[in-house]
């Protein structure tokens, strides 16, 4: 009784077989969710972005004068204090690392500035192109 039917079962499965095309599904990935892309983007403790301590800084150099620095310290400091802390940052937190984040960065916006005004060549700006535009905007043109 057995013989008869396993002929049967696999003469069914070889015409199947013949017939009827198998093959292994491909697997999609899963689709990309935001919650899984927040988590690949996610950093971990002890990653470097995530340290207080300010960064070194490169404006001291561009600067180099105590007298300035300090003159700009001081304005800066009383400029974040009047608008920023006492205005609407010390309503929302006591964090006191923001003013500070915010004070280095103009600190380098001004160093930058200060970098750039002392590379300026005076004589040649006030004999050159000061003349020159006064001159061309002198009413009679003279050029």
């Amino acid at each position: 009784m057995n013989v008869p039917m396993a002929i049967i079962f696999v003469a069914g499965l070889r015409i199947l077989f013949n017939r009827v095309e198998f093959r292994w599904k491909v697997q999609q990935p899963k689709p990309l969710t935001y919650l899984s892309h927040l988590e690949k983007k996610q950093l971990s403790l002890k990653d470097p972005r995530l340290t207080s301590l300010p960064p070194p800084a490169k404006w001291k150099r561009k600067i180099d004068s105590p007298a300035v620095e300090a003159a700009m310290r001081e304005f800066i400091d009383k400029i974040l204090k009047d608008f920023v802390v006492d205005l609407w940052y010390s309503d929302i937190t006591p964090d006191k690392e923001f003013p500070e984040q915010i004070q280095a960065i103009i600190m380098d916006v001004l160093a930058e500035i200060s970098g750039r005004v002392k590379e300026i060549n005076l004589v040649d700006l006030l004999t050159r192109y000061l003349v020159f535009h006064l001159l061309y905007l002198l009413p009679g043109k003279v050029l």
